[in-house]
C-alpha cells in the first residue's frame, strides 16, 4: 500500500492487545451467544443440545486454529475475507465479501432483535420490539462512527458485567439440576402433543448450526490487523484464546440450563427457554437481574459485530473487488475518526429495516448457515495456504496439522445437510450467483495480493 493510501486508511496503532481480545470476546459474547440460540437448539435437538455444543466446540476450535495461523499470515482489516482472496484467489474472495455484506445485515439485527424481546419481557405489557431494537440499532451506529480506541472501552466494560451474568446463572443451574435429567446418556425431545422421545442423528446434526453461531466471533481480532499494536502473534493468539474462553463458558452454561429443566415439553414450547429456566432457579428477581445483564450482553454484541463488519467491507471495496461507485462508496474513511463511516451507514439503514420487519428465528437460522458457508472456505483456504505458501513467514502454526482444518470441513459439510431446504437455497445460491459474477469478470480483477499489507 503506497504511503499516501496508509494516511487515507484506518486509523494507526489505537489498539491494545487487552482491547482486541475485549472487542473479541463481545463479539462472541458466552451470554448473548447461549441466550439467543438455546431455544433453537432445544427445539431441534431437546436435552441434546449439550452434545451439539460441544460437537459446535469441537468445530470451532479447530476453525480458530485455522483463522490463526492463515490470518498470522495474511493480516489485514478483511480478516476471513481476506484469508479467501489472498489464499483461493479473488473470485473465491469477491463471493467471500459477498457473503460478509449480507452477513453483516442479518448478524447484527438479529443480535438487536433478541435484546428488544428481552427488554420486552421486563416491562409490564411490553415493548414494540422491532422499534426498540432500532433504537438501539441507533446508539450502537453513534458509537461506531467515532474513534475506535473508545468505542473498544465501552466493549470492555460491557464485557465484565455480561460474563458476572453467565457465570451467576451457570452457578444456580448446576446447583438446581433436576434428578431425573440425564441430557448426556439419554437425551430426549418433545413430540407432539408434548410427549418425550430419544433424540434423532438429524435434530442433533440440525442444532450444531445454531451453537456455531453461539461460537461465533473468536476471528473479530483479525479485522483489527491494522489498527492494533504488538507483534503479529498477538491477535491468532487472542484469536485462539477468545474461542477457548467461549467454548468453556458456553458449553458449561448449556449443561447447566439443560440439567436444571424440569419439564422438557414445557421448557421448549416457551418462546423463551432460558428465562424460564432463570425463574426457576434464581426467582423473579434474581431473573429479572440477569435477564437485565442479558440485554446489556447483547447490546455489546451488537457493538462489536457492527465494528468488524464495516472494516470488512472497507478491505473489499479497497481491494478493488467491488464495482465502480460501490467500492468508492466502502473504500473511504472519516478523514477526522479514520474509520469507515460510510459502511457504517449501510449497516445502519440495513439492519433498520431489518429489525423493524423480520423474526428473530429466521435471522438465527439463515445467519448460521451463511457463517458456516464462510467457515468452509477458510478451512478450505487454510490447507490451500499450508501446503501452497510453505515458505510465507508463519508467526502461529496450528498444531496437530492436518486434523485441525479437516475436522472443521467435515463438522461443517455434516450440518450444512440438516438445515432447512430454503435457507441452505438462499445462503448456496447467493454465493453461487455471487462466484459465476466474479468469474465472468475475473480478468478485471486485481491479482492475487502480496502476503502482507
Amino acid at each position: 500500500m503506497a504511503a499516501d493510501e496508509k494516511a487515507d486508511g484506518l486509523q494507526a496503532r489505537a489498539l491494545r492487545p487487552w482491547n482486541v481480545l475485549a472487542i473479541a470476546l463481545s463479539a462472541i459474547s458466552p451470554t448473548t451467544s447461549v441466550f439467543l440460540v438455546y431455544g433453537s437448539g432445544l427445539s431441534a435437538a431437546g436435552t441434546g443440545i449439550v452434545w451439539a455444543f460441544l460437537i459446535g466446540g469441537v468445530i470451532a476450535l479447530g476453525m480458530a486454529l485455522c483463522y490463526a495461523e492463515v490470518g498470522s499470515v495474511f493480516p489485514s482489516a478483511g480478516g476471513a475475507y481476506t484469508i479467501v482472496r489472498r489464499a483461493l484467489g479473488p473470485v473465491w474472495g469477491g463471493m467471500t465479501g459477498i457473503l460478509f455484506l449480507v452477513l453483516g445485515l442479518t448478524s447484527t439485527a438479529s443480535i438487536l432483535v433478541a435484546a428488544a424481546t428481552y427488554l420486552s419481557s421486563l416491562i409490564p405489557g411490553g415493548l414494540p420490539v422491532g422499534w426498540v431494537a432500532l433504537a438501539m440499532m441507533v446508539l450502537v451506529t453513534a458509537l461506531s462512527v467515532g474513534r475506535i480506541s473508545p468505542a473498544s472501552w465501552v466493549a470492555a466494560a460491557m464485557l465484565g458485567l455480561e460474563l458476572a451474568v453467565i457465570l451467576v446463572f451457570t452457578g444456580f443451574a448446576f446447583v438446581h439440576a433436576a434428578p431425573a435429567n440425564h441430557p448426556f446418556t439419554a437425551p430426549v425431545i418433545a413430540g407432539d402433543g408434548g410427549a418425550l422421545g430419544a433424540v434423532g442423528l438429524a435434530g442433533l446434526l440440525a442444532a450444531v448450526v445454531p451453537a456455531l453461531f453461539a461460537f461465533n466471533g473468536y476471528d473479530w481480532p483479525l479485522y483489527f490487523a491494522e489498527e492494533s499494536t504488538g507483534t503479529r502473534r498477538t491477535l491468532p493468539r487472542a484469536v485462539v484464546l477468545g474461542a477457548g474462553i467461549a467454548v468453556v463458558v458456553e458449553i458449561l452454561a448449556v449443561v447447566a440450563a439443560t440439567y436444571a429443566i424440569g419439564d422438557v415439553a414445557k421448557t421448549a414450547a416457551d418462546e423463551s427457554p432460558l428465562s424460564l429456566i432463570a425463574h426457576q432457579v434464581m426467582g423473579p428477581v434474581g431473573a429479572t437481574v440477569l435477564i437485565a445483564g442479558v440485554v446489556v450482553a447483547m447490546f455489546d454484541t451488537g457493538l462489536a459485530a457492527n465494528l468488524g463488519y464495516a472494516r470488512i467491507y472497507y478491505s473489499t471495496a479497497r481491494d478493488g473487488l467491488l464495482p465502480g461507485p460501490i467500492g468508492r462508496f466502502f473504500g473511504t474513511v472519516s478523514p477526522r475518526s479514520k474509520v469507515p463511516v460510510r459502511a457504517f451507514a449501510f449497516l445502519f439503514v440495513g439492519n433498520a429495516i431489518l429489525c423493524v420487519y423480520s423474526s428473530l428465528n429466521d435471522l438465527i437460522t439463515f445467519t448460521g448457515v451463511v457463517i458456516v458457508t464462510i467457515y468452509l472456505l477458510v478451512a478450505v483456504s487454510a490447507i490451500v495456504c499450508r501446503i501452497r505458501d510453505r515458505s510465507l513467514a508463519r508467526a502461529f502454526r496450528m498444531p496437530l496439522w492436518p486434523l485441525p482444518p479437516l475436522i472443521a470441513i467435515a463438522g461443517v459439510v455434516i450440518a450444512l445437510t440438516q438445515q432447512k431446504p430454503l435457507n441452505l437455497a438462499i445462503a448456496l445460491g447467493l454465493a453461487l450467483v455471487s462466484l459465476i459474477g466474479y468469474f465472468l469478470v475475473r480478468r478485471r480483477l486485481p491479482v492475487r495480493l502480496p502476503s502482507s499489507n
